[in-house]
């Protein structure tokens, strides 16, 4: 008969008090649907490793591989998961009992602690979810590029402090939100590889006597090395910590999007419009259109950063802590489900929002966003310095707005008047001011690399264009690598049980 929690009869008796199990021990069962499928992986692993090394008799082996299969079909939504087992390895190991008897369902633990399937679980779930994050990024700057890209040379104005600023064009704001996702689409890779070294195998923390290659059981696992030292591998957290703080600047970079585009979407800016499947009504005011979807984003930023500074304070202990797994096991899987899904939110929302260049233009006119290129040619005509350049250009804007007219109908003489107010002589050609009073000339005439002009755009787009392609192409080898292993295990599992119903 199988004990009804693990140590019954051994190294415990009287079973668990009910207030830990309803509160320790329900907390780890509520980790379990996320890790279910990566548990039932390093399972069939560690029991295909130990039967090839010879640890388990094949008859034996071929019972136990069967009755993991038969486990592992169960949907997680379905399984009888027991807090009062203690946690979900538990829970399986008793479903596996039921099934096939301890003698077999015994081996399980041959050669390594409990402790170890979730260490290899929530590294595969990290590591897949690492990716999928890193794809729905790529998304996120790929939507951005291609909105860029219809806009390129459309005039617009940069804002700073929510005040337009200088010409820019509605390509190049656009485009500048791009780099930001491909960085950390960089941060996620950088974590992937980190993730991607196998932690099993290591017998607790200082290896075992049983048969068990390490080596053998990375490549099953799709991993593409190990963690050297088995102690190291049993209990570091690092890695987490760098993937919850990608995450958290992923997220903040969204909410920056979000907050941009929330002001460009208002009915006073009305430069952007999200689609209707990305807003929502108001169930008191009928002509609202909220830009709902972009709330969400805004939010994920929020939680992101509260659970990377919750999880750096439970981390506050000695080394070989089960309560830092405690919190990783629920902190880390839920966290990449809940980025994942915004993250992707976000990459349509941009995708089918519409942008309306020609009130970004007509900002860009109004705003005098030219008057930093008036002093730019002001300085060069008339051999000033910038400083001084500034104080005629500022005096003349206030001689304007005094007088109640447009800052832009400045003229060669009222700069020359604004020279003699702050004693400079400023004598300028009137095709030379009107050239730098025109906001589009003055986005397209910067000569830098990134600048907003159109061979510079050009460049820019292409170097988005490249590196999402770059990404795209790590992704589809890194599933690949992840993806073959699962095939080897399944492959060595049938020839352990050549009549084993291999799961969907």
């Amino acid at each position: 008969m199988a004990e009804r929690y693990l140590g019954d009869g051994g190294r415990l008796s009287g079973g668990p008090a009910p207030e830990l199990v309803a509160s320790g021990f329900r907390q780890e069962i509520e980790h379990a649907p996320r890790l279910a499928a990566a548990l039932a992986r390093a399972d069939l692993a560690h029991a295909v490793t130990l039967a090839e090394g010879g640890g388990i008799p094949p008859a034996v082996a071929a019972a136990l591989v069967r009755g993991l299969d038969e486990v592992e079909a169960i949907p997680a939504g379905e399984f009888p998961w027991d807090p009062a087992l203690g946690d979900a390895f538990n829970s399986r190991e008793a479903e596996l009992t039921r099934r096939v008897g301890t003698a077999a369902a015994g081996w399980l633990s041959a050669g390594r602690p409990r402790r170890e399937a979730f260490r290899v679980a929530l590294r595969l779930v990290a590591r897949d979810g690492a990716r999928a994050l890193h794809d729905a990024l790529l998304a996120v700057a790929e939507a951005l590029v291609r909105q860029a890209d219809a806009v390129r040379n459309d005039l617009a104005a940069d804002y700073t402090y929510l005040q337009p600023a200088q010409p820019t064009t509605a390509g190049h704001l656009l485009l500048a939100s791009a780099y930001p996702a491909l960085r950390d689409a960089g941060r996620l890779r950088a974590v992937h590889a980190e993730l991607s070294l196998s932690v099993a195998g290591v017998g607790g923390s200082a290896g075992s006597r049983w048969p068990l290659s390490r080596e053998r059981l990375a490549e099953l696992l799709g991993c593409d090395g190990l963690v050297v030292h088995a102690k190291d591998a049993m209990w570091q957290v690092d890695a987490y910590v760098e993937l919850v703080a990608a995450i958290a600047t992923a997220s903040t970079h969204g909410s920056h999007i979000g907050q941009d585009l929330e002001i460009l979407a208002s009915q006073e800016f009305a430069m952007v419009r999200l689609a209707d499947r990305h807003s929502r009504a108001s169930a008191l005011m009928p002509q609202k259109r909220n830009p709902y979807a972009l709330a969400v984003v805004r939010a994920m930023a929020g939680m992101a950063a509260g659970d990377l500074a919750g999880l750096l304070v439970a981390l506050h202990t000695g080394s070989a802590r089960t309560d830092h797994f405690h919190v990783l096991n629920g902190l880390v899987p839920r966290l990449l489900e809940e980025a994942v899904s915004v993250t992707e939110l976000l990459a349509n929302v941009l995708a089918d929002m519409t942008v309306d260049a020609v009130r970004m233009g007509d900002a860009a006119r109004r705003g005098f966003t030219q008057a930093a290129d008036v002093a730019d040619v002001v300085a060069q005509a008339c051999g000033l310095d910038y400083r001084t350049a500034h104080h005629v250009v500022g005096r003349a804007v206030t001689m304007l707005t005094e007088a109640g007219r447009s800052p832009d109908a400045i003229t060669p003489e009222l700069l020359a008047a604004a020279g003699e107010a702050v004693g400079a002589e400023v004598r300028i050609d009137a095709g030379v001011l009107a050239e730098a009073l025109d906001p589009l000339a003055c986005a397209a005439g910067r000569p830098q690399t990134g600048a907003s002009s159109p061979a510079s755009m050009a460049a820019l787009i292409e170097d988005c264009a490249a590196r999402i392609a770059e990404g795209r192409a790590w992704s589809a080898a890194a599933a690949e690598r992840a993806a073959a292993g699962e095939r080897m295990l399944r492959a060595a599992a049938a020839r352990i049980a050549p009549h084993r119903s291999t799961p969907a």
